[in-house]
Order: structure tokens, then C-alpha cells, then sequence
């Protein structure tokens, strides 16, 4: 999987439509039956929460991440003369990879739930330049994920920005100061 992530580092190519074709064919691996696998994966993982952030939390990881597989398999966008930030996907890959080899590991997700996670971590930061969470996405303590005035604020970032299981480091939201 990080084959063509890491060419793109070593040819120092910052393209967004490289960036977006590797995505794409990796997205293209993914079939229905691994998103649904992915949806039974979630629910169970949510059998302890309670009441309304266990519903939105369900909604949110399920639509964001499982089937946003779908928007980038379709994504016909041309991104020719844009750029992404090659020192921060550099840092993301080494991130990545070291979780990918960890989890494999440890089999504490399936190959299914990494790699989408690991493909929408990197289009939704990289290409729409959006933080790997959607706005309104809930955390514990009534607190959310919220754009004001161009930037985009979360509760939880400077909690995680140590945290090596996190792909907070990389994701453009900024600490929400509340």
C-alpha cells in the first residue's frame, strides 16, 4: 500500500493529481463487502457508548469514512496545477506507515478499516484540504469539530498531538480553545 505513497516522496512530487491517481487506485481495492465489513467493525466498536454520541458518532465514521471511499473512486476532478504541502505528507507517510506495521501487528484493526482510514487521512487533508474529521463530528464533553472565519477548530487535536495512534498531527484543524 505505501509503495506508490513513497515514490511520490522520493520523486519530490507534490502534485495533488498524483497524489489523487495513487489514491484512486488504492480506493479501487476497497469493495463493498470491505465497507460493510467496515460499518460491523464500527458498531462493535461502539457497543459501549451511550445514548446520542454512540448514533452520531455511528453516522459520522460511517459516512465520512466508509463511504467517502466512493467520492474519491469517482473523483473526476482535475488538480493539475495544485499543490499539497510536501513537508507535512512526507511526516504523514512515516505517521502512517508506522501505524499501518503497528496495527498489522497487533491485529487490533482489519486491513479493511486501516486502509481507509489511511486513504481518507490523506485525501481529505491533501486534496480538499479539510480536516480528517467533518465539522459537527462530536466528542465526549458535548464538544465538536467547527469552522469559523476560514479555520477549522478541534477540541480534541492538542490531547492527541503526541498520541502515536493519532493522525491529529498532520490534520490542518487547529486546537478549538474553549
Amino acid at each position: 500500500m505505501f509503495k506508490d505513497l513513497n515514490n511520490l516522496i522520493d520523486s519530490e512530487d507534490n502534485n495533488k493529481s498524483s497524489l489523487v491517481k495513487i489514491l484512486k487506485k488504492i480506493a479501487k481495492t476497497i469493495t463493498v463487502y470491505d465497507q460493510m465489513k467496515v460499518i460491523n467493525e464500527i458498531k462493535e466498536e461502539l457497543v459501549y457508548t451511550d445514548g446520542p454520541l454512540k448514533e452520531t458518532t455511528f453516522e459520522t465514521y460511517a459516512k465520512y469514512f466508509v463511504l467517502r471511499i466512493n467520492d474519491i473512486k469517482n473523483d473526476k476532478n482535475t488538480y493539475d496545477n495544485e499543490k499539497f504541502d510536501f513537508d507535512e505528507y512526507v511526516k504523514s507517510i512515516v505517521t502512517l506507515e508506522n501505524l499501518y506495521l503497528e496495527k498489522r501487528k497487533t491485529k487490533e484493526k482489519s486491513i479493511e478499516a486501516i486502509k481507509i482510514y489511511f486513504v481518507i487521512s490523506l485525501y481529505t487533508t491533501f486534496i480538499l484540504e479539510e480536516p480528517i474529521h467533518p465539522v459537527g463530528t462530536k466528542f465526549p464533553g458535548n464538544l465538536e469539530l467547527q469552522y469559523k472565519d476560514g479555520i477549522y477548530y478541534c477540541p480534541v487535536k492538542e490531547n492527541n498531538k503526541d498520541n502515536p495512534h493519532a493522525v491529529c498531527p498532520f490534520c490542518i484543524a487547529e486546537q478549538l480553545e474553549f
